[in-house]
């Protein structure tokens, strides 16, 4: 596959703009809590935004839309659940988070059952978002 210059041209200032934009925010961190969690300085919907951003992919707009046709809209009633889910949320873990002040649901597991089932809840998440990925990426 032969590209041409100004596709390389815009490829080489987009990836100069990455790596300039990864040194200058790297220098502004300067411990693990602020690399993962910002200091613990950003509001509530700011997380929620970058949560929901993340969740969004091309299963959302191909496989749900085609799954609802083909399934008679089953698949959107887990979907009524999730106000609860997210109250739930609001109100019991996210408080909890904050006031142990734990960087991720992993370091709990650790602290509460030891290495052995932090380490197995990493490696089922890792496996749960590559075969996530997968799906995605064959979807596109």
């Amino acid at each position: 596959m032969d590209l041409h210059w100004l596709d390389i041209t815009a490829l080489i200032i987009y990836l100069g703009i990455l790596v300039a934009m990864g040194i200058y925010f790297s220098r502004k961190n300067t411990s693990t809590e602020e690399y993962f969690v910002g200091g613990r300085s950003f509001s509530g919907w700011v997380i929620g935004l970058s949560l929901v951003g993340t969740s969004i992919s091309s299963v959302t707009f191909l496989a749900f839309p085609a799954d609802a046709f083909k399934t008679a809209w089953l698949r959107i009633l887990p979907g009524f659940t999730l106000p609860l889910v997210i109250i739930i949320a609001a109100y019991i873990f996210l408080p909890f988070y904050r006031k142990t002040k734990l960087i991720s649901a992993f370091e709990y597991l650790q602290n509460r059952f030891g290495p052995s089932v932090r380490t197995y809840a990493a490696l089922t998440f890792i496996i749960g978002q590559l075969v996530r990925i997968s799906i995605i990426l064959y979807l596109l």
